[in-house]
């Protein structure tokens, strides 16, 4: 759902309504009791559902930002609900007028400690867990600040409205949907099928996944998404995961270099300074020939090089950190069964370091490569 600079964030906690039955004194996360009964006998929602690898997210949403920007992002996820199709979960958000709080609730197979889950998924944007500001509640913020962000119990949230919430909760709700799929590995890179070839495309943020897997759809290749790779480890098929895409200013193929030319595209600014263009995949590629793919080859991306190469390798243990699956994938698996698993799905599987060139070379040399 796009990243945000947390170390901006000033929360600012509004007081409460008189007519509330609330304690003013007090800050509302240290009354939560208080505070949920305020969204007591709340009128439901309706609800979108996602098809994400193999099961289903619901968003049950008050809040209107949080629901269309969901919408925007993965509205090729979009699907109906059934009870046969696999595992779901369901994220629903209420919202009361003059509450400086909203209330979030997770249901789905398994008991999750969301506390847990995400201090592990969001380590890296400082969060920390403050002391219980409520008995039974946990309490999360952002190290260096009083204020809480969020306060959880259970499967509840509790989560300020002060704050840039919607980004936090649409991440915790997409990786919580993929963390119950035991038999599907999740990765960030970007995926393809050439052929009746399935092909990932791994790398660092900026190394290029996004232009060269345009560049492959644009010849005419399945586009299965450039973000999140999903690969169902019992058969090595690829799943498609196809959100809006990020087009980061620099190198495209000519065709996609063309299309954007040719008409015009909403544009969002970025927490690293970059103003990049939303397009949703639909927009440019049609729908994957087929709902899943054998996946063949895996492209490890290296430094920009004058002129496009690969190099296959056999990866060792010493090579593992190259496959590293997103957090969500470690949550109820041990590390045993996570090395099993790697190692069956680079067992059956083409791997190479690939130095790329320019975009529509690289994109030749990958689909003779995978075509072999």
């Amino acid at each position: 759902m796009g990243d945000v600079n947390w170390g901006s964030i000033v929360p600012v906690v509004p007081q409460l309504a008189e007519d509330r039955p609330t304690n003013q004194q007090l800050p509302w996360w240290l009354t939560p009791a208080t505070v949920l009964d305020c969204f007591k006998g709340a009128k439901r929602s309706a609800c979108d559902w996602y098809r994400i690898g193999d099961a289903t997210l619901g968003i049950e949403s008050d809040d209107s930002i949080l629901r269309e920007r969901f919408r925007r992002v993965y509205g090729e996820c979009l699907s109906t609900y059934s009870a046969k199709a696999g595992p779901h979960l369901l994220c629903r958000v209420q919202r009361v007028e003059e509450v400086p709080a909203h209330c979030v609730t997770f249901t789905g197979p398994g008991d999750t400690e969301l506390a847990d889950f995400m201090l592990g998924l969001f380590r890296d944007r400082g969060y920390v867990e403050l002391e219980p500001s409520a008995p039974g509640w946990r309490t999360i913020g952002v190290a260096g600040r009083a204020n809480p962000v969020l306060i959880s119990k259970g499967n509840c949230l509790l989560v300020a409205d002060a704050e840039p919430w919607q980004p936090l909760i649409a991440n915790t709700a997409v990786n919580l949907v993929m963390s119950i799929q035991s038999d599907v590995l999740f990765f960030h890179a970007a995926a393809v099928g050439i052929g009746d070839a399935g092909v990932v495309i791994m790398g660092p943020k900026g190394s290029g996944k996004t232009t060269l897997s345009m560049a492959l759809a644009s010849r005419k290749q399945d586009f299965l998404g450039d973000e999140i790779a999903a690969v169902r480890t019992c058969t090595n098929e690829l799943v498609p995961v196809r959100r809006a895409v990020s087009i980061r200013p620099g190198l495209r193929s000519s065709a996609i270099e063309q299309a954007l030319r040719l008409r015009w595209f909403p544009t969002e600014d970025f927490p690293d300074g970059l103003t990049r263009v939303r397009v949703e995949p639909s927009q440019f590629f049609p729908p994957p020939q087929q709902c899943s793919i054998l996946l063949r080859s895996i492209f490890f991306l290296r430094a920009f090089e004058n002129r496009a190469r690969v190099e296959s390798f056999v990866p060792g243990i010493a090579d593992l950190n190259l496959l590293a699956p997103l957090p969500c994938s470690f949550s109820g698996n041990s590390p045993a069964r996570l090395l099993l698993r790697f190692a069956r799905l680079v067992s059956n599987v083409h791997c190479y370091h690939l130095w790329p060139g320019m975009p529509d070379e690289t994109a030749s040399l990958v689909e003779r490569i995978a075509r072999q």
